[in-house]
């Protein structure tokens, strides 16, 4: 049975595709083993994983209030540490798995992987367009960079990299400086719309990311004010991130901690969010249109808010947008039939596909082209 490790961490909307890969390789009867990765009862797995912790990662992420300069040393850290690669070095010396799937943020720990020998897919978990243009040359990428570990290097020597998005939305119209990844597609699963009750407001979700991000209560209590307002009802789930304040919630919004988003996206008309890739795909995934305030700069949200918009699947705000401005976004997109349509067209063709499997069918075909090469260097 071949071992298969992959090594990811805390960061929020990188778990979900690295939890779905996962489970669908050990639904094919791999020993899969997840490192940096708690599963909860909210990840829902298939198969039998184990897990790993990395005491090199404790501490991260911060759901805590933070500041940008920390953020960037924090996730420039995670990029280059060399106590991460030393601690993955070891993991896979006692472990000897058949192959390694790295979170793409993980750079030292690629690195370590491939140094070790062992097969190595990198697992990008957002938007390419994000990550080998604002993320490679911003300044998480050029402090790893000028640790050792250049992204776009340190990705090219892995044997495969698999992007866990949708090509048609990620920008790239004359391919990847990439020769070995593909496009796999989204792991976020979805479900065809509920019955609606005509009686009933429209239903509006709101999320804002399970981590804290700068001005994150502020922006939320805008929210709050332009839902009171209107004529629909609300659910906002905060993800367990630190809350500054209380969020006074009208009489047509509900506040909870944590909800699963796939039971309430089927009654859904439309969800606000902050432009993570898997809350923003979850929502697609279930033909629910979006509304995206990017909460951080530095982050994919902003690029993720734009492939939004330009698609005609929702609108982005400014994080500073005015209830005002929120509550006529949020008017706007509800009544616009083009957006609704757009947004069902696009639930549709992510539900015929199966992203995760996708991505286990290309693991699988690393672990047969490096078997197929061991077994041609001994027969020599």
């Amino acid at each position: 049975m071949p071992r298969i490790l992959f090594i990811g961490v805390e960061g929020g909307g990188n778990v979900p595709p690295t939890v779905a890969v996962a489970s669908a390789l050990a639904a094919r009867g791999h020993d899969v083993r997840i490192a940096g990765i708690r599963l909860r009862r909210d990840r829902p797995s298939g198969g039998d994983i184990r897990t790993t912790p990395l005491a090199s990662l404790e501490g991260f992420p911060r759901t805590a209030k933070s500041t940008t300069l920390r953020t960037i040393a924090d996730f420039a850290g995670l990029a280059a540490s060399r106590d991460i690669a030393a601690e993955i070095s070891a993991l896979i010396e006692t472990r000897r798995p058949d192959v390694a799937v790295v979170d793409c943020m993980m750079l030292s720990s690629v690195g370590a992987a491939v140094r070790a020998g062992v097969p190595t897919v990198v697992l990008m978990h957002s938007l390419a367009s994000f990550f080998l243009r604002g993320w490679r040359t911003g300044p998480i990428g050029l402090i790893a960079g000028a640790r050792g570990s250049r992204p776009l290097a340190v990705w090219r020597a892995a044997d495969a990299m698999l992007i866990a998005t949708e090509r048609d939305l990620d920008g790239f119209e004359h391919g990847l400086p990439l020769e070995h990844a593909e496009w796999t597609g989204t792991t976020e699963q979805g479900a065809a719309p509920a019955p609606r009750d005509p009686a009933l407001p429209p239903l509006v979700l709101v999320s804002l990311s399970s981590m804290w991000m700068p001005g994150q209560a502020d922006v939320y209590r805008r929210i709050l004010t332009a839902l009171a307002e209107l004529p629909v009802r609300a659910i906002v789930t905060t993800g367990g991130a630190e809350i500054e304040g209380v969020l006074d919630a009208p009489p047509n919004v509900e506040i909870r901690v944590r909800s699963p988003h796939e039971e309430i996206l089927p009654h859904a008309s439309l969800v606000i969010g902050h432009g993570g890739h898997s809350t923003t795909f979850k929502a697609l995934a279930h033909g629910v249109p979006v509304v995206v305030l990017p909460m951080h700069p530095l982050i994919d949200q902003p690029i993720v808010g734009r492939a939004v918009e330009r698609a005609g699947l929702g609108r982005m705000l400014p994080k500073k947008a005015s209830p005002a401005a929120i509550r006529s976004a949020v008017s706007d997109v509800l009544q616009d039939g083009r957006v609704a349509a757009e947004a069902s067209g696009m639930g549709e063709r992510l539900r015929e596909r199966d992203g995760a499997a996708a991505a286990a069918d290309r693991i699988e075909r690393v672990l047969t082209t490096r078997a197929a090469v061991r077994a041609g260097a001994a027969s020599e």
